[in-house]
């Protein structure tokens, strides 16, 4: 039979891929929350020590503050393990409600005891949208997807180069014609605050719609196999080697459930993602370069209507004052998201660049079908290993 840790080996490479959905019977409490421990608690004691007043407060009564914090972790980290009959200080195999909840209270009962009841609010909050933040990071293993798809983008350099080098000189050509409009400037230049970050947000969300859109059409057959003899070719250099799979015949379909096939779709993007971000981030750079160079700060005000510039650096150069203002920052990531947007619909649009992009991820995300086919089968029949 397949013993346990040969399945575990699969499951631990499904995770470092950033595939953990494709883990049967996959749960929050055992497998999810238990991996963010250590970050729960540095979260826990970030939000305890709000009830900290640097300023306000004498060295002595912020140390007992800080004290406060700690000794409340302690305290409940202890009543949770012994109500759950655990060693007392004891890392939970499981994390369940009460255990979330005391992370969502705890670090407000600081705070409420030196009667900051606004820092125990914020806490309160705080811990909340931390708890999100690490459910999705940690159930759809964000980092290991990262590292991923920039292990892929290194091992795909000169395509992904050659992608960028036939993609720049179009976007540079009329976002270049933008940046030196004074509409451009008058509008990017003098945004401010939430309002400018929500504008830009607009077109990492339009971008990220062109992407999904394509999703469906990648993942179309992938997990499809004319045999088991391909899926047995795939599994080489797998953890998955070691089960025994058939040699003959035709596997059955596996339909991927709702999160392995939001997880998949996720493990996709992450690899597009990558290359727009590198071409906003040329694109952001060349206009902070250019402009520093060609556009002087009389020009600025006169584009902004803006009167005090509050250069951030600044250089004179031939008799030039070079410099490098807000505005500039601004309207030279306002471009540089419009111009990944557009990179993004030609990714969607164009079947060049459509088909290159395919090949990169195919052949990736089909071995992980393929392990996954093998993995199920042991799990059911009960597999024995080869030798």
């Amino acid at each position: 039979m397949a013993g346990p840790d040969d399945l575990s080996a699969v499951e631990r490479w499904f995770i470092a891929r950033g595939v953990p959905h494709f883990i049967d019977q996959y749960r929050a409490r055992s497998d999810i929350w238990t991996r963010a421990i250590p970050i729960l608690v540095v979260a826990y004691i970030i939000g305890g020590l709000q009830a900290l007043d640097i300023h306000g407060w004498s060295f002595a009564r912020n140390l007992f503050a800080a004290a406060v914090t700690f000794l409340v972790l302690v305290v409940g980290w202890l009543i949770t393990n012994i109500a759950f009959r655990r060693p007392w200080f004891s890392r939970p195999k499981v994390v369940g409600k009460p255990e979330l909840v005391a992370f969502v209270i705890g670090p407000s009962v600081p705070s409420l005891i030196f009667s900051q009841y606004g820092d125990a609010l914020q806490a309160l909050i705080t811990g909340i949208a931390v708890l999100a933040v690490i459910y999705l990071g940690t159930s759809y293993a964000v980092v290991p997807m990262s590292r991923w798809a920039i292990g892929r983008a290194a091992a795909q350099i000169l395509t992904l180069a050659n992608l960028i080098v036939r993609a720049l000189p179009l976007l540079l050509l009329f976002t270049t014609f933008l940046f030196i409009n004074a509409e451009v400037w008058q509008v990017a230049g003098t945004l401010d605050g939430p309002v400018y970050w929500v504008t830009l947000s607009i077109f990492f969300l339009l971008g990220a719609l062109f992407a999904v859109s394509r999703v469906p059409r990648l993942m179309r057959d992938l997990g499809s196999f004319p045999s088991w003899a391909d899926v047995d070719g795939l599994l080489v250099d797998t953890p998955a080697t070691v089960l025994d799979v058939p040699i003959e015949g035709h596997p059955d379909a596996l339909p991927l459930r709702v999160r392995e096939r939001l997880n998949v779709g996720l493990l996709m993007l992450f690899s597009q993602a990558l290359q727009i971000t590198l071409v906003a981030a040329l694109l952001f750079g060349f206009f902070v370069l250019f402009g520093f160079l060609a556009i002087s700060a009389p020009v600025i005000s006169s584009w902004t209507q803006l009167t005090d510039l509050d250069p951030l650096a600044t250089w004179s150069v031939g008799g030039r004052q070079l410099v490098i203002t807000e505005p500039l920052l601004r309207v030279a990531a306002f471009l540089a998201a419009f111009g990944g947007m557009y990179f993004t619909v030609v990714l969607a649009t164009d079947a060049t660049y459509r088909d290159e992009f395919a090949e990169d991820v195919r052949p990736e995300v089909h071995r992980l079908f393929a392990v996954r086919l093998a993995y199920y089968w042991s799990l059911r029949t009960g597999s024995t290993p080869n030798s």
